[in-house]
C-alpha cells in the first residue's frame, strides 16, 4: 500500500510538473538593442522576487499589479521557429525570469532551434545561474547591480523586505559571473539622489575586471515608488567623466541615456 501510494504520488508530482508553463507577459519579435550584435526575440517573464522603488516593469510584479493574462508560450516557440535564419537569439528578461520554475526547459527548447540566449537577472539565485552556465544553456548574462553590493545600500533602492541571505547571493552571482566565460554586463541605473560618486566608485571596486560594466541615466516616469518620480538622473557629459575617472577600476565601461 505505501509503495502504491508513493507512486501514485509520483505519477501526480509528474503530471504537475509537465504542465507548468512558463509565465510570459510580454513578446517582442524583433530587436537590435537588447543583444549586442545579434538580432533578437525578447521575452519578459511575469513575477519578480524585488521590488525595486525605481522600477519602471513594477506591472510585472505580482503584489504590486494585478496580473494580466499570459502568453502561449506555443506563440513563441512558433515564431522562433519561423524565424530561424533571420533571428539569432532569444533574450530573457522580466521581472526576473530565474524564479520561473519551466525555465530550463524552455531554454532547452529554444537551444534546441538553434539560436543563442541571453539572460537578465537580478542576482538572487546564484545556484540557478551556475546550473545554467553549468549546463551551457546560456551564451550571455545581464546582471542588474542595484547599488554598492552591501545590506543597507540595497535596502535603500529595493525596499526593507530584501534579506541578508538575497544580499549574499547577489554577492555570490558577481563572483560567479566574473569567472565566466561567457559574455557577461553589469548594469547600474544611476539615480543622482541614491548614488553618489564616492559609492559609485565602491561598485566599481566590487565589478573590477575586464567584463563590460553599463551605466544607465536614469529616468522618473513609470516608477513603482511614486516618491523617485521627483529624482534625477546623471547628465552623459557627467557620466562620461564617471567612466574616465573610474578606469584604473574597469576598463571596459560604457553608458546608455
Amino acid at each position: 500500500m505505501f509503495r502504491k501510494k508513493n507512486l501514485r504520488l509520483l505519477n501526480l508530482i509528474f503530471i504537475i510538473s509537465i504542465d507548468i508553463k512558463m509565465k510570459i507577459s510580454g513578446f517582442i519579435k524583433n530587436s537590435l538593442i537588447d543583444y549586442p550584435g545579434k538580432l533578437s526575440c525578447v521575452i519578459f517573464t511575469q513575477g519578480c522576487n524585488m521590488a525595486c522603488k525605481f522600477c519602471h516593469n513594477w506591472e510585472l510584479i505580482p503584489k504590486c499589479h494585478p496580473m494580466g493574462d499570459t502568453i502561449d508560450e506555443n506563440i513563441v516557440f512558433d515564431y522562433l521557429i519561423k524565424a530561424k535564419g533571420f533571428v539569432d537569439a532569444l533574450v530573457i528578461t522580466g521581472g526576473e525570469p530565474s524564479i520561473q520554475s519551466d525555465l530550463i526547459p524552455f531554454i532547452r527548447k529554444v537551444k534546441k532551434i538553434g539560436l543563442c540566449v541571453k539572460l537578465d537577472t537580478n542576482g538572487t539565485n546564484p545556484k540557478f545561474l551556475r546550473l545554467l552556465l553549468q549546463q551551457k544553456l546560456i551564451d550571455s548574462v545581464a546582471m542588474d547591480i542595484k547599488t554598492v553590493p552591501e545590506l543597507s545600500a540595497y535596502k535603500v533602492l529595493v525596499g526593507s523586505q530584501f534579506t541578508e541571505n538575497q544580499m549574499m547571493n547577489v554577492k555570490k552571482s558577481i563572483a560567479i559571473l566574473k569567472n565566466s566565460s561567457i559574455k557577461v554586463e553589469f548594469r547600474t541605473t544611476l539615480i543622482r539622489e541614491c548614488h553618489s560618486k564616492s559609492e559609485i566608485r565602491k561598485m566599481c571596486k566590487a565589478l573590477k575586471g575586464d567584463h563590460k560594466y553599463t551605466l544607465q541615466t536614469f529616468s522618473p516616469t513609470k516608477v513603482l515608488d511614486p516618491c523617485f518620480e521627483n529624482y534625477s538622473g546623471y547628465s552623459q557629459l557627467e557620466i562620461e567623466e564617471i567612466i574616465e575617472y573610474n578606469k584604473d577600476l574597469h576598463c571596459n565601461m560604457s553608458w546608455i541615456g
